[in-house]
């Protein structure tokens, strides 16, 4: 389902002011609208990651592998399946709701 960016970020704000999410809204933003820099500038000022990308995803996959978190919180497996299962839910239906009210209010005008 498609929102409207300003419902996302607001159901994604308050999801995250309950304790729900780790990220605050504004950074749905970099998945909204994402965007790539070019390193080549660094390259030719002398600069050099310490770690390939690659290098950098394996260490992270490693680190939260079996692990799952809710703000913060360690969950078994099933838990996490349930509680992202319920706060999608939740999230999804809000958003459809608010989306409806916004268009009904459209066509009374």
């Amino acid at each position: 389902m498609e929102l409207p960016s300003a419902v996302a970020l607001g159901a994604a704000a308050r999801l995250h002011r309950i304790g729900l999410t780790p990220s605050p809204a504004g950074d749905l933003a970099y998945t909204m609208y994402p965007w790539v820099v070019s390193g080549s500038r660094l390259h030719d000022a002398g600069w050099r990651p310490a770690h390939t990308n690659e290098e950098v995803l394996a260490q992270l996959l490693e680190e939260v592998s079996g692990r799952h978190t809710v703000a913060g919180r360690r969950l078994g497996r099933k838990d996490a399946t349930a509680a992202g299962a319920a706060g999608a839910t939740v999230a999804l239906l809000g958003a459809a709701a608010v989306v409806r009210r916004a268009r009904k209010a459209r066509r009374r005008i």
